[in-house]
């Protein structure tokens, strides 16, 4: 950039001189003289956010404060704040570092505009990027995996998966939706072979959980089996399914449940009752208004 030379600029300032806390008053009185509208022998009009400016002893600047709590503060009546323009259709970002993921674009924090007009928040490190409310994290992406893990309740008006297509290659996606219903049911299914006439399936053992994580999830349940060719029995007790019918039959069974333990029926699932039961009809509450003009 060309260097820029002021006539009647105010202050006494030297080449390459290095400004301190003592010189804060003579820096202030040379960014208003900067900001000012029109050239130096105009008095033109002052921002009143620039006219706000403190600098003050401690190295912080206040703007519509004299006594800035931070190293920048802002403070006036709500609205925008903070406003970046870039004079040009290129991205702009703000970049957030420190010394130890360094600064500048490919470092660090960036949340801005990209070309295309997309919103972009951006962590460039392999660290996770977390976002949370009233002083608890509620939603955290991990940073070398991508796991994204949501405490509390998530809802969407649709929910599928979207994968690359595991055959066809190229561009090809495939998508499968989510099974839905009125309540919040579990699934648990398998296949076993009747050694003897009979045969018992551990719903915990047969779902690779502890011993008593079955009891502690579900409620209601209900349990089906089925044979090819052959007439079967069955029975549900706790988390014992006992089937019995011809020896050697092989067996599909499936048993649902709801869930009842203590996540869906608290605050954090607000879409169930205190007894974890889906509420399935309800009345919208109003929604959030937009940002102001």
């Amino acid at each position: 950039m060309a260097q820029q030379t002021f006539s009647g600029v105010p202050g006494d300032f030297t080449a390459g001189q290095v400004l301190t806390a003592a010189d804060m008053d003579k820096l202030r009185e040379f960014l208003l003289y900067l900001i000012k509208d029109g050239d130096e022998g105009v008095t033109g009009e002052v921002s009143p956010l620039i006219l706000d400016i403190v600098a003050s002893g401690s190295g912080r600047v206040g703007f519509g404060t004299d006594a800035p709590a931070q190293l920048l503060h802002a403070k006036g009546t709500g609205g925008v704040f903070m406003q970046y323009e870039a004079t040009d259709s290129a991205q702009v970002y703000v970049s957030y570092g420190n010394s130890t993921t360094g600064i500048g674009i490919a470092n660090g924090l960036l949340v801005g505009l990209d070309t295309d007009e997309t919103a972009i928040v951006w962590n460039q490190e392999g660290t996770a990027l977390r976002f949370g409310t009233n002083g608890a994290s509620r939603m955290t992406i991990h940073g070398t995996t991508g796991l994204v893990n949501v405490v509390g309740e998530f809802t969407a008006g649709t929910k599928t998966f979207d994968i690359a297509h595991p055959t066809r290659g190229g561009d090809w996606r495939l998508r499968h939706a989510s099974v839905e219903g009125p309540r919040n049911d579990l699934i648990y299914r398998g296949t076993v072979t009747l050694t003897g006439g009979t045969a018992t399936v551990d719903l915990d053992e047969a779902s690779n959980m502890t011993a008593g994580t079955w009891a502690a999830l579900c409620t209601n349940p209900w349990s089906m089996v089925a044979s090819s060719g052959n007439a079967v029995e069955w029975s549900l007790s706790g988390k014992t399914l006992t089937i019995t019918g011809p020896a050697d039959a092989v067996c599909n069974w499936l048993v649902m449940a709801e869930r009842h333990d203590d996540q869906v029926k608290g605050d954090q699932a607000p879409s169930s009752d205190a007894d974890g039961r889906l509420v399935v009809e309800y009345e919208r509450e109003a929604e959030p208004s937009g940002l102001a003009d």
